[in-house]
C-alpha cells in the first residue's frame, strides 16, 4: 500500500502547474529568480525551450551530453539565450545541435566558458563573438562552420584556450590572432585554411600546444616561430608548407620531433614541401617533403683546386660581403645570387659544402656593418675577417677564426 501511495503521489506531483514565478523545463520547475545553475541534467531531449530564457538570473547553463546519455538536444540555439546577461558558463558540448550561432552571441559579456562542441552546427562564426572579452576558453571543435576566422577573434585578451578543429574553416589564419597573448592551448587542426602562417604567432609565447596540422597553408614558417619556448606540442604536419625551416625552430628544445605519425606527444612536419638545409634538430625526423618546387644548389670549386673545402666556402662568403655577382664564377644564378638581404640564398649554396666538410649544416648572418659574417653550424661560431690574398684575384680571400662552443 505505502508503494502505491508513492507512485500516486509522484505522478501528481509531474502533474501538477509549476507555481507562479517558476518555469517548466524537461518536465522540472525551476525558480525565475533563484535558479543560477543548471548543470547535468540527465533528462533533457529535444529542442531547447524558450521558457529557459526567463531565467534571468542564471550564471552557469551546462547542457553537455553525459557519458552514456542518450538524450541529446536537437534544433537551433535560440536567439533569446544570448539576453541571459548573467551567464559565465555556456556548454552544449556533444549535442546535436543544429543551425548557426546567435548574432547576438556577444551580449554574454560575462561569459567564461563557451563550448559547442560535437554538434552539427554551420554557418560562420560571427564577428560578434569578439564581444567576449572575458572569455578564457572557447571551443567549437567538431562541428560544419564554415568561411573565416573572424579578425575579431583578436580581442579576446583572456583567452587561454582556443579550439576551433574539425571544422570547414577556410580563408587565412587572422594576423590578430598575435592579440591573445595569454593563449596555452591553440588546436585548428582538420580545416581548410590557406596562406601564410602570420608572424604574429610568435607573439603567443605563453603557448603550450599549436596544432594547425591537416590544413593548406603555405608559405613559410615564420622565424618567430621560436619565439614559443613553452611549446610541449607543435604540429604542423600535412599542410603546403614551403622553403626552408627556420633556425629558431631549434629554440623549441622541449620538442619530442617525430618523422611521421600523429599520436602522443611526439611533433610534426611532415607532408610539406619543406625544403633543404633542414635545421640540426629536426634533420633526421622532418619526415617526407615533397622538395620537387626546391632549388638544387651544387657548390662549384670556387678556388679552382680541384676540392670542394672550407675555401670555396670562404671564397663565396667574400662575395656576400661585396655585394658581389660574378657570373663566370658563380654559375647557377638562382642558387648564387645573394643580394643585401640575410644571406637565404647563401644558406642554400654552403649546404652541400659544409655537409661535406662537417656534417653539419651552416647558417649565415651578415654583421649590421657589412664587414663581416658570422657563420653558425650548430657547435662552432666563426668571424670571416678579410684579408688580401690572391686567389681568386678579383675576389680576395677569407680566413676563418673560430673556437668549439662546447
Amino acid at each position: 500500500m505505502i508503494r502505491y501511495i508513492y507512485i500516486l503521489t509522484l505522478f501528481l506531483s509531474m502533474a501538477l502547474p509549476c507555481e507562479e514565478g517558476e518555469v517548466e523545463l524537461w518536465g522540472l520547475c525551476y525558480s525565475i529568480e533563484n535558479t543560477t545553475i543548471l548543470s547535468n541534467l540527465s533528462n533533457t531531449s529535444g529542442e531547447i525551450p524558450q521558457e529557459l530564457c526567463a531565467l534571468v538570473n542564471l550564471e552557469v547553463l551546462n547542457l553537455i551530453v553525459l557519458f552514456g546519455n542518450t538524450n541529446f538536444l536537437t534544433g537551433e540555439i535560440p536567439d533569446c539565450i544570448c539576453n541571459l546577461h548573467k551567464l559565465t558558463f555556456l556548454d552544449f558540448g556533444w549535442n546535436e545541435l543544429s543551425g548557426e550561432i546567435p548574432d547576438s552571441i556577444g551580449n554574454l559579456s560575462n561569459l567564461t566558458h563557451l563550448s559547442l562542441l560535437s554538434n552539427q552546427l554551420t554557418g560562420e562564426i560571427p564577428y560578434s563573438i569578439g564581444s567576449l572579452i572575458n572569455i578564457t576558453y572557447l571551443n567549437l571543435g567538431f562541428n560544419a562552420f564554415s568561411g573565416g576566422i573572424p579578425e575579431s577573434i583578436g580581442n579576446l585578451s583572456e583567452l587561454t584556450e582556443l579550439y576551433f578543429p574539425y571544422n570547414f574553416l577556410s580563408g587565412s589564419i587572422p594576423v590578430t590572432i598575435g592579440n591573445l597573448s595569454d593563449l596555452t592551448m591553440l588546436s585548428i587542426m582538420t580545416n581548410q585554411l590557406s596562406g601564410e602562417i602570420p608572424s604574429t604567432i610568435g607573439n603567443l609565447v605563453n603557448l603550450t600546444s599549436l596544432n594547425a596540422a591537416y590544413n593548406q597553408l603555405e608559405g613559410e614558417i615564420p622565424e618567430s616561430i621560436g619565439n614559443l619556448t613553452n611549446l610541449d606540442r607543435l604540429w604542423l604536419n600535412f599542410n603546403n608548407l614551403s622553403g626552408e625551416v627556420p633556425s629558431s625552430i631549434c629554440n623549441l628544445n622541449t620538442l619530442n620531433w617525430s618523422p611521421y605519425g600523429f599520436e602522443g606527444e611526439d611533433s610534426y612536419l611532415n607532408n610539406n614541401q619543406l625544403c633543404p638545409p633542414y635545421p640540426g634538430c629536426i634533420e633526421e625526423n622532418i619526415g617526407y617533403q615533397d622538395t620537387s618546387e626546391c632549388i638544387e644548389c651544387t657548390l662549384g670549386d670556387i678556388n679552382d683546386d680541384s676540392s670542394l673545402n672550407i675555401l670555396d666556402l670562404v671564397s663565396i662568403s667574400n662575395l656576400i660581403l661585396n655585394n658581389s655577382y660574378d657570373e663566370g664564377i658563380l654559375e647557377e644564378e638562382g642558387c648564387y645570387t645573394i643580394g643585401t638581404n640575410d644571406g637565404k640564398e647563401f644558406r642554400r649554396v654552403v649546404y652541400k659544402a659544409t655537409k661535406l666538410l662537417n656534417g653539419k649544416p651552416i647558417m649565415v648572418f651578415r654583421t649590421e656593418d657589412n664587414t663581416s659574417l658570422t657563420v653558425n653550424p650548430s657547435f662552432h661560431t666563426f668571424t670571416l675577417e678579410e684579408l688580401p690574398l690572391p686567389q681568386p684575384e678579383d675576389l680576395g680571400v677569407l680566413t676563418i677564426k673560430g673556437e668549439p662552443n662546447g
